[in-house]
């Protein structure tokens, strides 16, 4: 692994040759200053390759990239001028170096030559962070992997497969998902899984209600009636909007006591979406590059929107602590109210655990609801199916758990970029069959992985929730709830259960996936059970899909639909 040095001496010396060049004590020709200048290059690319230096240190970076080719000028003093010789340094110190890098990355010597690729994946990772900008990385990740196969170099030192390592955070205070430590992220994990466990999350059961009826409530004033549902130009809902609101009301009541209220003021008055999609097209774009963050971070340039949701976070846990808990929500555990922690959380992780709450409480479980409800739209049968089970079994079956497995599967909130690095100072580690060298980055996209025929088949592309049955349909006893069953043309199918990742997977998996489950069964039971709904008038259903966006977590586009009470 590489590691850090204190004191660029290669600059020292440098600087002594360039007391001696300038004092006339040699003469140096033309042809020899190209060489010292190209070998300087060279040298210092082989130091970036052995060494890391921290990016916010900008005093290293300036030594090597820019202090050398100052210096390395002298030698091309000999009948020219200051300018001239800056000139003829720099230029050949920058170009012998970007050709160096180019072919040390395609050359068979470098770790990753052996895994296939784009030939521009292998130059630079710009081409990652445009892609990602668009929010289209998912889709090119399922492009390549089609392509190339299970294993694909997506950057310099990076690649995508069905591997599961870690990788270290360059934050002072990460959030519990970006923790590499076992044991740091144990002790930080202890209060999530005190506040998502089976008796807590039976406590939320409440409030998960009360909000979910008052979103039923906001839905029946903007349904028609049941006399107009089918007729044209009627009101229309953006269903996805809603469960957003929806979503984030819960998850304010959850871990700040409340104070969000999407859903009454019937839109996002405050500006908490903004803040929160905004960011994170920011940190979309800069994670292929994460040495620049430092640097902005050091100069004030994090940009607005990371500033806005840093500030917007530490707001919220303030207010939080200031009025105190009503009852043993999220937050009462991570500030440990309750004296169960050997170690008080300082306040800078009590804020970034604001943050991580933040997003994984509301954006993520809002986009599974919303895919959901636009799988089964895009279906007939799969939505009478889903109703006629809503109407046998609830309650108490709070809806069908196979039908938001598929949803997840197709449309995982997190699609693409779990990422993860060997342990520094492990000298690498070997993953099934392949060796992953110290220092690379190992990307496991779930949206690729869920949607393989190797794990899921047939038709791995299609919303098809039978898939998760554990016995044939044909040979499951029959209900009262209808002919839902599909019949398998062929006796084999693969429903590999070990590659349904959208919670993640491990010890590091997402805390709160029993309270996500509850949350979406019940909401999609009590929207099936009140009302009939259907795509709105001219909307295009191939539109959604290119509509979704990868910013790390999935963000949707509109989901028109009209809605009718069904009693």
């Amino acid at each position: 692994m590489m590691r850090n040095i204190t004191t660029p001496s290669f600059t020292v010396l440098l600087f002594h040759f360039d007391q001696l060049a300038v004092a006339r004590q040699f003469s140096i020709s033309r042809r020899d200053a190209i060489a010292i200048d190209a070998a300087c290059a060279l040298t210092v690319h082989a130091i970036y390759r052995r060494f890391e230096y921290d990016a916010s240190h900008i005093i290293w970076h300036l030594s090597f990239l820019i202090g050398t080719p100052s210096i390395l000028t002298a030698t091309f003093m000999n009948n020219s001028s200051t300018s001239t010789a800056s000139l003829f340094s720099f230029s050949i110190f920058y170009l012998v170096l970007l050709v160096n890098i180019i072919l040390y990355r395609f050359s068979p010597w470098h770790p990753l030559a052996k895994y296939p690729g784009l030939i521009v994946a292998r130059v630079s990772k710009l081409w990652g962070a445009i892609i990602m900008a668009k929010g289209k990385n998912h889709e090119n990740f399922k492009r390549l992997h089609d392509k190339y196969g299970p294993y694909v170099r997506i950057g310099p030192n990076e690649i995508s497969g069905p591997m599961w390592s870690a990788r270290n955070s360059q934050s002072n205070t990460p959030p519990l998902i970006a923790l590499r430590t076992k044991e740091e992220h144990a002790r930080r994990r202890k209060p999530w899984n005190h506040a998502f466990n089976t008796v807590s999350v039976k406590g939320y059961e409440s409030i998960i209600e009360k909000r979910a009826v008052q979103l039923v409530h906001e839905l029946e004033k903007r349904s028609v009636s049941k006399a107009s549902f089918r007729s044209e130009c009627v009101e229309t809902v953006n269903l996805s909007q809603w469960l957003s609101f929806f979503t984030t009301d819960f998850m304010g009541d959850m871990a700040f006591g409340g104070g969000f209220e999407l859903m009454r003021n019937g839109g996002d008055t405050e500006g908490i979406w903004t803040i929160i999609e905004s960011g994170f097209v920011f940190l979309a774009f800069f994670q292929h590059f994460p040495w620049i963050v430092p640097l902005f971070r050091k100069f004030g340039i994090a940009g607005k929107q990371l500033t806005r949701f840093r500030d917007f976070a530490r707001e919220r846990v303030r207010m939080r602590k200031l009025n105190g808990s009503v009852s043993k929500d999220l937050f009462y555990h991570l500030i440990d109210e309750d004296n169960v922690q050997k170690q008080k959380p300082s306040e800078s992780e009590v804020i970034s655990e604001g943050g991580l709450a933040i997003v994984a409480g509301s954006d993520t479980t809002a986009t599974v609801l919303s895919g959901l409800f636009y799988y089964i739209l895009r279906d007939p049968k799969e939505y009478d199916c889903l109703q006629k089970e809503v109407d046998f079994f609830f309650p108490p079956g709070d809806g069908s758990p196979f039908d938001s497995n598929e949803a997840m599967r197709l449309q995982p909130p997190v699609p693409t970029y779990l990422q993860r690095a060997p342990e520094e100072g492990s000298g690498g580690k070997w993953v099934t069959d392949s060796f992953i060298p110290e220092g690379t980055s190992v990307v496991v996209p779930p949206y690729v992985v869920m949607r393989s025929s190797e794990y899921f088949s047939p038709d791995p592309e299609k919303f098809w929730p039978e898939r998760w049955l554990k016995l044939k349909p044909e040979k499951q006893a029959s209900t009262d709830k209808g002919d839902c069953d599909s019949h398998f043309e062929d006796s084999s199918f693969t429903t590999n259960t070990s590659a349904f990742i959208p919670f993640s997977y491990g010890p590091a998996n997402c805390a709160g996936k029993l309270l996500a489950i509850v949350e979406m069964r019940m909401v999609v039971a009590l929207l099936m059970q009140r009302f009939e709904i259907r795509f709105a008038d001219g909307y295009d259903p191939l539109q959604w899909e290119t509509e979704l966006k990868d910013y790390f977590v999935m963000s949707n586009g509109c989901l028109p639909v009209v809605m009718a009470p069904r009693l």
